[in-house]
């Protein structure tokens, strides 16, 4: 088990990365976890013929889980420098930093071009909605899934 990569934080911390320079603002880390999960399970909310992740009966229950990564992953790359944390009236702010997105454009892989793909489209689609939209539709399309 020492040489676990996935659902990680640093599995995580490549995700915010390439995530933040796609959004290209600072936003919130419920935000960061909602925009996460949709594109690693883009098949669900209708991005893609197939998830990133493969399939998992499972996906919807992982999101707190991944939120708790992710949120020790952005502690990481505020430390490393990677990502800026601005305080706000709204809460904390998370965007990527000049190092940070030099180091999400070398992500050349298939995996994190289609990422940033997927991601650019979730981005579009759910920009304008609040952070309690954007879970109610997570929410909306789990109780979807259950039903199948």
């Amino acid at each position: 088990m020492g040489n676990k990569l996935f659902n990680t934080p640093f599995e995580l911390s490549l995700h915010v990365v390439m995530l933040l320079e796609a959004v290209d603002t600072g936003i919130t880390l419920d935000r960061i976890a909602a925009y996460d999960f949709i594109t690693i399970y883009c098949e669900d909310f209708g991005f893609a013929d197939r998830s990133l992740n493969g399939e998992n009966g499972f996906a919807f229950s992982e999101l707190s889980a991944r939120r708790n990564l992710t949120m020790t992953a952005i502690k990481v790359l505020v430390v490393d420098g990677l990502v800026i944390a601005t305080d706000d009236e709204t809460g904390i702010l998370y965007s990527v930093s000049e190092s940070g997105k030099r180091m999400s454009e070398d992500f050349q892989s298939e995996y994190a071009t289609k990422y940033k793909e997927l991601m650019r489209l979730v981005v579009e689609k759910y920009g304008n909605y609040s952070d309690v939209q954007l879970f109610n539709e997570v929410n909306r399309q789990s109780t979807k899934s259950l039903r199948k």
